[in-house]
């Protein structure tokens, strides 16, 4: 080993180890400045939300309006006297499930069960798809125009004939059943009273 070899690490080595000490120390003492720092944003965080408030909204500030003095108007129709609180208690009648009356066998169901039958071979063999919908209009042509999301059922025709059952919701008065054939006819369309439960074509 050389003397400037011996030299350098004798200034460097003390050097460093002098540098890690005061890291050390300087760490210790951001971590305290830390810890003060976020106690005294979480202190006062409250302070500033409470002092803050809700209300007028805008930052500008406003002059506040002279009081003027009002007169009450007078009654169109004299106040003979109040009505007590029991008063209009007793004139508002209060139910209880006792008092509702249900007859025997009704159906608190909501859907229907229907079973749908369509032979059209009489009038086409062709490629077909029927559809059921819930909902539908009336467009100006008087043809029906039918609400795609109300779609109940749907199925290919083999050979012009189709049978299924479906469930639809029975707050509706009718179903429009409506036939597309492949090759670009027009389709056909029926509406259908939704109280009948068996549905032919």
């Amino acid at each position: 080993m050389t003397i400037h070899n011996k030299h350098y690490r004798e200034t460097h080595c003390v050097d460093s180890s002098r540098n890690l000490a005061k890291e050390d120390g300087m760490s210790a003492h951001r971590t305290w400045n830390m810890k003060k720092s976020l106690t005294v944003i979480l202190a006062v965080t409250p302070l500033i939300l409470v002092g803050c408030g809700g209300g007028g909204g805008g930052g500008s500030a406003s002059t506040p309006s002279p009081a003027t003095p009002s007169t009450p108007a007078a009654p169109s129709t004299p106040v003979t006297g109040t009505t007590s609180l029991a008063t209009s208690a007793a004139a508002t009648p209060i139910y209880t499930m006792a008092d509702v009356v249900v007859p025997d066998g009704f159906d608190y169901s909501s859907i229907e069960q229907f079973d749908l039958d369509i032979d059209i071979s009489s009038i086409s063999t062709a490629r077909s798809f029927v559809t059921v919908y819930s909902r539908f209009s009336t467009r100006d042509d008087s043809t029906f125009k039918p609400d795609y999301s109300s779609k109940v059922i749907a199925g290919s025709l083999n050979n012009g004939v189709f049978a299924s059952n479906f469930t639809a919701p029975v707050n509706h008065e009718s179903l429009l059943v409506e036939i597309w054939f492949y090759d670009g006819q027009p389709p056909l369309q029926q509406v259908v009273s939704s109280s009948d439960s068996q549905i032919v074509w």
